[in-house]
């Protein structure tokens, strides 16, 4: 259904949306189609949900970023969990939902390190990149929302359902969509354009040359929103996307300082957490010489992939710093 009718059946259903949908059933502009479609429509999936806390968001109350999208910005939305999480800065943070480990490392690290400075961590909800990124911000004690492409008491994947019960904690939950709904492949490709729109600021970590996060990307540079792209090797599949965006103007990040400074965000250098028992195991052996990934699998008796992950995120935080003879302790 368009975006202006939709609109129009939004504002003529109202706040009250318990009441009868006569009107909206009877609505000039439906097709036969559409009319059966609506006649067909149970109210007890939307019963359940406003028992639950969601609310519907008009546009006229939608945040900022998301009133300066026209053109990307759904009629309506479904809510659940604290709204005020929309009110502060946000940025995006999407990407492949088969990250590596390296990947899922930026997209925690980049987003517990904003969320920290009170930035709101949005994404879709997904494996991978997605779910790094909420988790990042909740492990920072701040906010992050995610939009979703079902309906918003659909809990997809099935085993996010404790991690979206955090969010609805700590952020909320966004769908577009009817309550009841199921996710497709076309509803995914819609919500993206609603990420872009909600977020002031893009990060794109690990995306394939067919992947979503390019589409979220495409739609953030037409609203004008500054992309960025997390490096990585050149010859990893996982970022020929990003390295397309690169080529055609996003910019490379490699600290969140970058970031807070376009959002006006200042102050105080950002804290470094305590480290995990991992990461100690890896801060241990280093020192001014440098020391190679595999030699520090070796001697830690860590896995590559957690060396990797921890390599990742204390390379970020400054506290190793990497030269073509391997790692060593950062200045």
């Amino acid at each position: 259904m368009p975006h202006e009718k939709s609109r129009a059946l939004v504002r003529g259903l109202g706040s009250s949306l318990m009441e009868p949908l006569d009107a909206v059933r009877h609505h000039a502009s439906l097709t036969p189609n559409e009319r059966q479609r609506l006649e067909a429509t149970s109210l007890n999936a939307l019963s359940a949900a406003l028992r639950e806390g969601v609310q519907l968001l008009m546009e006229d109350t939608y945040p900022e970023p998301l009133q300066q999208a026209e053109n990307w910005a759904p009629p309506a939305l479904f809510v659940q969990g604290n709204l005020e999480a929309l009110d502060e800065p946000t940025v995006g943070i999407v990407g492949t939902r088969n990250a590596s480990a390296y990947g899922k490392a930026c997209a925690h690290k980049f987003a517990e390190s904003l969320a920290a400075k009170g930035v709101t961590i949005v994404s879709g909800g997904a494996l991978g990149i997605d779910a790094a990124a909420h988790r990042g911000a909740l492990a920072a004690g701040g906010a992050t929302v995610a939009v979703l492409a079902g309906g918003i008491d659909n809990v997809y994947p099935s085993m996010h359902a404790a991690l979206f019960r955090q969010m609805r904690q700590r952020g909320c939950l966004i769908s577009q969509y009817a309550v009841g709904s199921r996710p497709t492949p076309y509803k995914f490709l819609a919500r993206n354009g609603t990420i872009a729109a909600l977020s002031q600021v893009l990060i794109v970590v690990e995306a394939p040359t067919k992947s979503g996060a390019l589409t979220t990307a495409n739609a953030s540079i037409e609203l004008g929103r500054e992309v960025f792209v997390v490096p990585a090797n050149i010859d990893n599949y996982d970022f020929r996307g990003s390295f397309n965006l690169i080529r055609d103007g996003a910019t490379l990040v490699y600290h969140p300082e970058q970031v807070l400074e376009v959002l006006g965000i200042s102050g105080e250098p950002l804290a470094l957490p305590d480290v995990g028992e991992k990461a100690e195991r890896i801060l241990r052996i280093l020192g001014m010489e440098p020391i190679d990934a595999e030699r520090i699998v070796e001697r830690t008796g860590l896995s590559a992939s957690d060396v990797l992950s921890e390599l990742t995120m204390l390379e970020l935080e400054g506290r190793v710093r990497r030269d073509s003879g391997g790692y060593l302790l950062g200045k």
